[in-house]
């Protein structure tokens, strides 16, 4: 009943909400401040987790910080509301202009008294400062119920506003993101103190490429990359009337690269076959939509235009497939990815070797064919793109065994700030220019000029939030999470999930997936896997760690069991698994199995989860079991405390593949 009020009450005053803010930014102002150095960025929520030794942004040194976020919290309704400030360091929170909290020395949680808001937008301020030693952590909470004893939640980022007139663009933050994606480093080296974890981003390697490219892609490639795809990131390095002799010589030596020399990476296993849930959709032609399933099964769509559908521009064309790719070489490219380019953005999705011949196929025929020439075989020529790969700065970025760079660049810190709209960042570089030429916009450019002007410590620094959100945009994991339905947003995974799991998702090694059933499969993403789950975890205030637990209290896991059965339980096994036994009866929608629940989720999001699902997520099918006063329905167990018995259902959940199975008959 609450659920179906909620979603009536947005619907009613949902779209004078909105009206009201129409004129604000999303998220709040965000002032970092360290000794004499300061920076501004927009921030979703109030919440940060920063390690000993890290920094909190980029453009802070490690140590000693501030942070002060700025804004409006909007209400839906005038009402009576508390906070909850939870972490380490200084705190004091104002609104509308009233002290609310003042911790001077939080270390654990304080909650503020009751405050009355106004409906719509409240101002908003937060000041926080980081404790000498130690993490800093800071998470603001809030519940909009204060009469009533649920617990406190993460404020909903769409809450979250502040003044347009008072945004500043983060440009020097821009920048940075494109020094990185570009590789700059890789040519104007910074100390070799440098902690970016993007300075580690490498390039395809060399080594056997001939088998793996055909030839006149790979000219075609060298001589113009950007007029091959928009938005390449290598620069043209061929100028002049002898670019494409130059580009036919480069190509024609890495087509005679037949071997790969390098040891080989260890393998991402497909995913195990489930065991408990019907198989129908893993097997396309088993499906009513036969062999085409596979392209949107696993969401292609979201970053390629898929032959025959209108293009879009921001996404990638698949029509030079054919063109780039061998046949078989791209079945062994889709069935593993990162085999040559560690930090590719081209997804792992665990494909079993069938299911990379079959999309391999899917491909191939869809698209046009093309009689490609081969390469040229005169000595001469391959001698002289030989020189041109060790000279020119290919190896720069690119790794080739037996061979090394030959060019040297001026060093990061030798690059003089009045000379970064000259050379590589030249509006239009000089013909005969020898200087790579990039595509960048007028606003890239801009962007990178604003970095070089700062002090360029930043690629110094290692900020876990920061790492996160550059990875996650270049990886473009909103192409899916919260655009295609089924799949979750990914703003609130990161207070969801315990980081050790979302690192084995992200790296390959889980060996299951929770949501077998489901035609979407998440890939693998093997190199930044860590750095995004402590990133993501880190954003809404959470150590990188999950804090040690106290064992299973085996009394309390079996009042657990019982809850989670259908002889005077929940009947959760009706929807949820358990180990390899299916659930009994699916009405609307699957749940994940209560073996895999553990070791996933986070135990403050699943109180709260359990408590009240449709106002954690307002799409989901699951029931709801207890009232607003956290009363059980089933009042014959644990005196109906429902906090009493979410706890013992969590204990039952946290034996993983130990726990008995439940009464499911």
């Amino acid at each position: 009943m609450r659920g179906l009020l909620l979603l009536l009450w947005f619907a009613l005053f949902g779209t004078e909400v909105r009206a009201q803010n129409a004129q604000a930014s999303p998220g709040l102002r965000l002032t970092w401040r360290a000794g004499d150095a300061a920076h501004t960025a927009t921030a979703a929520n109030i919440a940060l987790y920063v390690a000993p030794g890290q920094s909190a942004t980029p453009f802070l040194p490690a140590g000693p910080f501030t942070a002060r976020w700025e804004g409006s919290v909007n209400a839906d309704l005038r009402g009576d509301f508390t906070f909850q400030a939870q972490g380490r360091g200084s705190v004091k929170l104002e609104l509308n202009n009233l002290a609310v909290l003042d911790a001077p020395a939080l270390d654990g949680k304080i909650t503020s008294k009751t405050v009355r808001l106004n409906k719509g937008a409240n101002a908003i301020s937060l000041t926080y400062s980081s404790p000498r030693q130690g993490a800093a952590q800071l998470r603001l909470l809030w519940n909009p119920r204060a009469d009533k004893p649920m617990p406190h939640e993460p404020i909903r980022g769409a809450l979250l506003t502040h003044s347009a007139a008072a945004q500043v663009a983060p440009s020097a933050a821009e920048g940075l993101d494109l020094f990185l994606q570009a590789r700059c480093a890789k040519c104007h080296t910074p100390p070799a103190s440098a902690a970016a974890p993007e300075l580690a981003m490498d390039a395809p390697a060399l080594d056997g490429i001939g088998a793996r490219r055909h030839f006149a892609w790979l000219q075609e490639w060298i001589l113009n990359p950007h007029g091959q795809r928009a938005g390449a990131k290598m620069p043209k390095m061929f100028h002049g009337p002898d670019a494409s002799g130059q580009a036919e010589a480069t190509a024609a030596f890495l087509a005679t690269l037949s071997k790969d020399a390098r040891a080989p990476a260890a393998a991402i296993k497909p995913y195990a076959a489930p065991a408990a849930v019907a198989t129908a959709v893993e097997n396309p032609a088993a499906t009513p939509e036969g062999e085409g399933t596979l392209l949107h099964k696993f969401h292609c769509n979201a970053c390629h235009n898929l032959p025959g559908e209108k293009p879009d521009a921001k996404k990638l064309s698949l029509d030079h497939l054919t063109r780039k790719f061998p046949p078989q070489a791209l079945t062994d490219f889709l069935l593993a990815p990162e085999r040559h380019y560690a930090w590719t953005r081209m997804p792992n999705f665990r494909l079993t070797p069938d299911e990379a011949a079959e999309l391999a196929r899917l491909l191939v025929e869809k698209l046009p064919q093309f009689k490609l020439p081969g390469p040229p075989v005169d000595p001469a020529v391959i001698a002289r793109g030989k020189q041109l790969v060790a000279t020119t700065g290919c190896l720069n970025c690119h790794s080739l065994t037996g061979m090394r760079s030959e060019l040297a660049a001026p060093t990061l810190a030798q690059l003089a700030a009045s000379r970064w709209d000259r050379a590589c960042l030249a509006e239009r570089p000089a013909a005969d220019a020898k200087t790579p030429h990039y595509s960048f916009t007028v606003g890239e450019r801009a962007a990178l000029a604003a970095f070089g002007a700062t002090d360029r410590k930043a690629v110094e620094r290692h900020a876990a939030a920061d790492s996160a959100g550059r990875q996650v945009r270049r990886l473009n994991c909103a192409g899916c999470h919260g655009s295609t339905e089924g799949i979750p947003a990914l703003d609130p995974l990161g207070e969801k999930l315990r980081p050790e799991w979302t690192r084995d998702l992200f790296s390959g090694t889980l060996p299951s997936r929770p949501r077998p059933w489901m035609m979407a499969r998440m890939p693998a993403f093997p190199a930044p896997s860590a750095l995004l789950a402590h990133g993501l975890a880190a954003t809404h205030g959470l150590p990188p760690q999950s804090p040690a637990t106290p064992a299973v209290d085996a009394k309390v896991a079996e009042q657990g069991r019982k809850l989670v059965g259908v002889e005077g339980g929940f009947s959760c096994v009706a929807c949820h698994g358990v180990k390899n036994v299916p659930p009994l009866q699916v009405f609307e929608a699957q749940g994940v199995s209560f073996s895999l629940m553990g070791a996933r989720l986070q135990p403050d999001w699943y109180v709260r989860w359990m408590l009240d699902p449709l106002r954690v997520d307002p799409q989901t099918r699951m029931p709801d079991y207890f009232d607003e006063d956290a009363r059980s329905v089933l009042l014959d167990m644990m005196d109906g405390d429902a906090l009493r018995q979410i706890e013992a259902v969590l204990q039952y959940l946290r034996q993983g593949e130990k726990m008995a199975l439940p009464v499911m008959r």
